[in-house]
């Protein structure tokens, strides 16, 4: 730990407010996204902040941690004055870390040298590789988090990248925490552990800020919990004096949200997806994907669950054309495709939501007209001759942000503009574009609140029941137990159980996922 984190932490001994932040203002463009918030953090403390995508949550804790610097307002660290020069360096030495809902890691540096290397100073010419080694192996064991800390950034999972980063701002000797959406991947196991680990880091002191959408947990660990919506504080309110209902209302001024309503199994489905003893193998490493065999019908949703990194998103690939199997074969709508290309398969009828919409869904710096294009703007009557017609895309376009609700100034901003919710939409708008007779939905709602969250799993329920076949790849249990017909369980690259969505329960599920066969 920092000589500087050593300071704070004493420091934060002798003073109730670890943060106090007054009438803060941050404009982007015309969007004012955030309306002279007031946010206090008191020693101790564990405070949920919630509110929908786009009320100013994640900007908030950005200019906490520095990232972003205020157009108007103060903030004060440990009575310390730090509105003017706020940088992550400084907030980091002072004891605040932030784990970031996208993540910040080196692609092609080990997991071992981005926890690491944010501590090494000028002089340190031979790091203590060892030693790190063991100090990082030893914060995993107490998390329950398994990452090969000699693995390159770029080759894990999403899962996986979040861990690292927990590790990396513990490893800093992180005081406070602010954790952003921190279970979106986890095993119920795992989330329940890492609240507890929260609750225990309270005991001592700690202070954390749990940014959720997930308004079980908020009301699970928190001291308090704070609602933004628009931009603007609503309140501030005790845990023990409120229930979700009355939260939820205050994020959405609206009544609380009704589960969706799931669509029944067709009694004989036509299967239209077929895996057939599905093989796959990195270079120099064991099967990632090993003979695994299901079948998806029309109007169905196959559920597929799993820690990050057990081999859902290679299966997802292997589906969708990226990879190719050792061996086994792939059947769309009787057809063998192993061999097919990933655009021969779209052309098929495979539609595809990725886990990561900023790498693989959206191109961010493109306008959301264009982004709703890329997957058909080859086709008539997007384009003739090799020639686009704008006046085609932005018909298209208009239709697409009325029919999906996607809340944007105009078909062309920049998708980087949009709140992630938004963003999501245009994923699914694109993805749907070309009427698919098979979705793959890889982590559809990860990171989405609750209000985005019931929308798209609203479209999922309805294109199952227009006849569409959906593998549905997620660590959400609530959300597999809430969509599926069926759950196949993965573990270490293989279906290690697979059963209906009656008499199922989330302990039994979870136990499956962290490799207990024995239920």
């Amino acid at each position: 730990m920092a000589d500087g984190t050593v300071r704070a932490a004493k420091a934060v001994m002798h003073n109730k407010h670890v943060v106090n932040m007054e009438a803060i203002t941050k404009t982007f463009g015309i969007v004012r996204a955030l309306d002279k918030v007031t946010f206090t953090l008191d020693a101790g403390e564990i405070r949920g902040l919630v509110g929908e995508n786009g009320a100013g949550k994640t900007t908030l804790m950005n200019i906490l941690y520095g990232m972003y610097q205020p157009d108007g307002g103060n903030i004060r660290v440990w009575n310390e004055d730090v509105s003017r020069n706020w940088s992550p360096r400084l907030a980091i030495s002072k004891g605040i870390g932030m784990i970031h809902q996208h993540f910040s890691l080196i692609p092609n540096h080990t997991v071992l040298e981005n926890i690491v290397m944010p501590t090494l100073k000028w002089g340190d010419i031979v790091p203590q590789w060892k030693r790190f080694e063991s100090q990082v192996e030893t914060l995993c064991g107490e998390y329950g988090f398994k990452v090969k800390l000699n693995e390159r950034a770029e080759v894990l999972s999403v899962g996986e990248r979040q861990q690292v980063e927990i590790l990396k701002a513990l490893y800093q000797g992180a005081r406070v925490l602010i954790m952003d959406e921190p279970t979106g991947v986890l095993t119920p196991q795992q989330a329940e552990s890492l609240l507890e680990l929260l609750l225990q880091a309270r005991e001592r002191g700690h202070s954390v800020v749990l940014v959720t959408h997930k308004l079980n947990e908020a009301m699970a660990i928190s001291d308090r919990i704070t609602v933004l919506r628009g931009g603007k504080h609503v309140a501030t309110v005790e845990k023990k004096s409120t229930t979700p209902q009355e939260i939820a209302k205050m994020m959405v001024d609206r009544e609380w949200i009704s589960p969706v309503m799931r669509n029944q199994p067709p009694a004989q489905p036509q299967f239209v997806l077929e895996v057939d003893g599905v093989t796959i193998e990195e270079e120099h490493r064991e099967p990632v994907v090993e003979n695994i065999s299901l079948s998806i019908g029309a109007g169905e949703i196959l559920g597929v669950a799993g820690v990050a990194g057990n081999g859902q998103m290679e299966l997802a690939e292997v589906i969708l054309g990226i990879k190719k199997p050792k061996s086994g074969r792939i059947f769309i709508g009787g057809k063998n495709v192993t061999r097919w290309s990933i655009r021969n398969r779209r052309r098929a009828g495979l539609g595809y939501i990725p886990e990561d919409r900023h790498t693989h869904g959206v191109i961010t710096e493109m306008t959301v007209g264009e982004n709703l294009v890329l997957d058909c703007v080859e086709y008539p009557p997007y384009s003739q001759w090799g020639i686009t017609r704008s006046w085609a895309i932005d018909k298209w376009a208009k239709e697409a942000v009325q029919s999906y609700g996607i809340k944007t100034p105009g078909i062309n901003v920049p998708v980087a503009n949009l709140s992630g919710g938004n963003q999501q939409k245009v994923v699914l708008a694109k993805a749907l574009s070309m009427n698919p007779k098979i979705l793959v939905a890889c982590q559809p709602t990860r990171g989405l609140d609750f209000s985005a969250t019931e929308y798209v799993r609203k479209k999922i329920v309805e294109c199952a029941e227009s006849g569409v076949a959906i593998c549905l790849i997620s660590s959400d249990l609530d959300e597999l137990l809430e969509l599926s017909h069926r759950i196949a369980v993965m573990f270490q690259g293989k279906i290690v159980g697979e059963f209906s969505r009656e008499g199922l329960n989330l302990d039994q599920l979870g136990l499956l996922m962290a490799g207990h066969r024995s239920v």
